[in-house]
């Protein structure tokens, strides 16, 4: 027995701290030992913390769906005036879990935001206790004093977190062209959209002047309250580069609180509204005919009756009922001499040409995309006839802006940018210089005169023809209901910048003789315009001339 269980008995077991060490050398052991155990707790503990911090827990950050946007560079004018930027707001949420008293919590923070539903953040909060829910916003980009009274409150389960919020210093002024961003920081319209991409880079320069802004929205606003308009808009162009140097769409908006998206107020009538531009159409049929060497200034053509293309007749405002030059029906603003000219034009040649102007597709350039324009559904004798005299095709103002460039600058066709920190897109040919300087005589014929008198302001040589067409509503054409227009283009001698001005359903005002026609509002808001933005623009006035005595320029007046 004493052998068998010396075979399975054990060695007695020896102890770290009794292998022969010295007491001071086993209390060393000791001591590091349990210093590592403690660092060990430590890198634990630091690590579960991370873990809770990164995940987002309720006690530490906010548990929400929505994705970080990335940071929006800044938005400047051409000469560095601030128009977007971005700050940090402070926004209030609830953990429901978190909430003892919903009831209570609730009317505390109406306290803090008179316009809060009370009721409704009570049933919210114990939907969100039922459902587990950690995060309920309260209040996005609250003010700073109210997200400090929220605080103060001190309870459980209410928060407050910094978010980026996109701010317009020039507010309603720049709001069609910059646009808006939502709460989420994600663009909705204007340049924010339109160059989105870019705009999260870096800071973007446009074209814009505000000083040219101002002046274009505060006359354009006049106009409109005036002639008790529905609706205005506006462009300002820089012909020789394509520039917009003022875009103005009325009403406008407020980007720093857009309440409600679909408001009609909200769409860009500059680039996004499409209208019918009545006889500024006139000016493309013109100057296409004279490019393709179909008519020249002195050719005649037969306006002594209407036209009858089959159910249709086609008159003029004002007949003459003779024989008129090429000159005469564009001075007169002739429907039935413009058909006339179209016929010797040929219907490729003109399809062709208002290609060449960009009249029928959208343009689109750095920081600038346009509607499509409203294009005929057939290219027939009927169609070709009231497209001459713009009817029956519907553009937008800044491709009226873009056209007339092309006819009074060098003949080449430039589609308008709106961001300067981009190259332009490259020029096309479209009129020869020949053209253009007929052209050029021609326009400056109608304001000194023809209908576009009143335009003739401040002895800028001014430029332009006018355009009344019948507003068309739901696919028909609305009854005494017009879209006025105008183009100009100054100074004539040389021409370097182009305005449009339209008002949506003008009304006969004081002074009008009765009178709501292109001639009597938007001629003269044009030139009121002119005199406004060319001293900003460094374009003086000139002395008032006679005109020269030759078959060019002299028109049998009325």
């Amino acid at each position: 027995m004493r052998r068998r269980w010396r075979k399975y008995r054990r060695e007695p077991v020896v102890s770290l701290w009794q292998s022969g060490r010295s007491r001071s050398e086993r209390t060393g052991e000791r001591l590091r030992v349990g210093m590592t155990i403690l660092a060990i707790a430590f890198v634990v503990v630091g690590l579960r913390l991370g873990e809770v911090a990164w995940s987002g827990h309720p006690d530490t950050r906010p548990v929400h769906a929505t994705e970080e946007v990335p940071v929006r560079g800044e938005i400047f004018d051409r000469h560095g005036t601030m128009l977007a930027t971005t700050v940090l707001v402070p926004s209030v949420w609830v953990n429901p879990a978190d909430v003892r008293d919903p009831a209570k919590l609730a009317a505390q923070l109406g306290a803090v935001f008179p316009r809060l539903d009370q009721a409704r953040l009570e049933r919210r909060i114990v939907d969100g206790q039922q459902r587990g829910r950690q995060f309920l916003w309260v209040r996005r980009h609250a003010r700073p004093s109210q997200a400090e009274a929220a605080m103060r409150i001190g309870s459980p389960g209410l928060y407050v977190q910094d978010e980026r919020r996109r701010v317009y210093p020039q507010g309603r002024l720049t709001s069609h062209v910059v646009g808006y961003v939502n709460i989420d920081g994600r663009p909705q319209a204007g340049i924010e959209r339109v160059s989105d991409r870019t705009i999260q880079k870096r800071p973007v320069h446009l074209t814009l002047d505000l000083r040219v802004q101002h002046a274009l929205r505060d006359r354009l606003q006049v106009a409109m309250e005036r002639f008790q308009a529905v609706a205005a808009a506006g462009v300002v162009l820089e012909i020789g580069t394509g520039d917009v140097l003022g875009q103005v769409s009325l009403p406008d908006f407020d980007p720093n609180d857009v309440q409600d998206a679909r408001d009609p107020g909200m769409l860009d009538l500059g680039t996004q509204g499409v209208f019918e531009m009545g006889s500024t159409f006139k000016t493309f049929t013109v100057a296409a005919a004279l490019d393709a060497g179909q008519a020249e200034v002195d050719s005649h053509f037969d306006a002594t009756e209407p036209i009858k293309i089959g159910r249709y007749t086609i008159n003029d405002y004002h007949p003459e009922e003779r024989w008129l030059r090429l000159s005469e029906v564009f001075v007169h603003s002739s429907n039935i001499g413009t058909v006339r000219v179209a016929e010797a034009l040929g219907e490729e040649n003109h399809w062709d040409y208002l290609g060449r102007l960009g009249l029928l597709g959208a343009i689109e350039a750095p920081g600038l995309r346009t509607a499509h324009p409203r294009l005929p559904d057939a290219w027939g004798d009927v169609q070709r006839a009231t497209v001459s005299f713009g009817h029956g095709i519907a553009v937008s103002p800044m491709h009226l802006a873009a056209a007339m460039a092309a006819v009074v600058g060098d003949g080449r066709f430039r589609p308008p940018r709106l961001l300067r920190s981009e190259p332009s897109t490259p020029s096309t040919g479209a009129l020869h210089p020949s053209t253009v300087r007929q052209m050029r005589t021609l326009l400056r014929q109608v304001v000194q005169h023809g209908t576009a008198g009143l335009a003739d302001i401040g002895n800028y040589e001014i430029g332009g023809k006018t355009g009344t067409a019948q507003k068309v509503v739901n696919g028909r054409y609305r009854r005494g209901a017009r879209t006025n227009s105008f183009v100009a283009a100054f100074p004539m001698s040389a021409p370097r910048y182009v305005v449009v001005v339209l008002l949506d359903e003008p009304k006969a005002a004081p002074g009008t003789h009765g009178f709501a026609t292109a001639g009597w509002n938007t001629a003269p808001l044009a030139g009121s315009v002119v005199a406004g933005v060319a001293p900003i623009l460094g374009v003086p006035p000139v002395p008032a001339v006679l005109p020269d005595a030759d078959a060019l320029t002299q028109v049998a007046l009325r």
